[in-house]
Parts: C-alpha cells; sequence; structure tokens
C-alpha cells in the first residue's frame, strides 16, 4: 500500500509504507508451529497408547494360553490329586514370543457329602519382560517403558 503525499513543490509523490505484513506473517507462522507441534504430539501420545494396548491384549492372550495349559493337565485323569510344579511358558516362533507366562497351582480339597473332591486354584500370569527369580511373571522391578502384565486365576474341582 502507498499513501500519496502533497510535495511542497506542487507535486504528488508517493511514499512506501514498508513492514505491515512481517509481523502478521511472523504472527501467522508462530500460530502455525504451535499448532503443528500439538497434532504431532497428539499423534505420539495416540500411537504410544494403541501399542500399549497390543501389548495387554498379548499379555491377556498368553496368560489364558497359560491358563488353558493348566485346565487340560488338572483335569487329565491320574491316580492320585496333584498339582505340578510352578511352570514357565514361553511362545518362541508366534506373535505372542515377548511373552512368557507362569502358572502356578494350589491343591485343595472338600468333602462333598461324603465325596472327597480335588479343588485346583490355578493362577496364570503373564508378561513381557520375565524377571530372574521363580515365577518369572510377574517381574517386581520391570525396566521396559512398554511392560505389561496380565494375571488370570480360576478354580477347577473333580
Amino acid at each position: 500500500m502507498s499513501a500519496m503525499f502533497p510535495d511542497p513543490r506542487g507535486k504528488a509523490t508517493y511514499k512506501r509504507l514498508d513492514g505491515f505484513a512481517l509481523p502478521t506473517a511472523i504472527f501467522l507462522m508462530v500460530i502455525l508451529g504451535l499448532l503443528g507441534a500439538f497434532i504431532v504430539r497428539i499423534n505420539v501420545m495416540q500411537t504410544g497408547s494403541l501399542s500399549l494396548d497390543v501389548a495387554g491384549a498379548s499379555a491377556y492372550q498368553a496368560a489364558r494360553a497359560g491358563a488353558e495349559w493348566a485346565g487340560y493337565q488338572t483335569l487329565t485323569p491320574v491316580a492320585a490329586p496333584a498339582c505340578f510344579a510352578t511352570t514357565e511358558l514361553t511362545f518362541a516362533g508366534t506373535a505372542m514370543a515377548p511373552f512368557t507366562t507362569s502358572i502356578t497351582c494350589a491343591l485343595s480339597t472338600a468333602d462333598e457329602v461324603g465325596v472327597t473332591q480335588s479343588i485346583y486354584q490355578i493362577t496364570a500370569t503373564a508378561c513381557n519382560q520375565p524377571g530372574a527369580a521363580t515365577p518369572k511373571c510377574p517381574n517386581a522391578n520391570p525396566t521396559l517403558s512398554t511392560y505389561s502384565e496380565r494375571r488370570i486365576t480360576f478354580v477347577v474341582a473333580r
């Protein structure tokens, strides 16, 4: 834009008004930069949340697989009721390969109208960073930021 100023000699001259658009352009660039940074931050948070959700679902499936294995072990006919020792299951060659499942069993008996029932309490705990001690899951001191753990407990009577 320019403005017309009279010249003392009677001629009309034009003087330029420089720098008016520069502050506006800087303001818009700052606002758009902040908006872009906000969008990137939201995207990173959503991606991390999705990753933890997938890890949690995989841990649940690993715990469920361990619980089903233990249920089969307790219902398979044996001469005398007995619990299996603490067992560690791994899933090499599958999508659940990062997970280890620790399975424990506790046996108790109950008398139901003169019939002795064996009651097995089975706990399957799956995690993606097993510890060094037995049982390996749950890990008391995980260091992964994506540490995921799920536990399933159920009771089988026979």
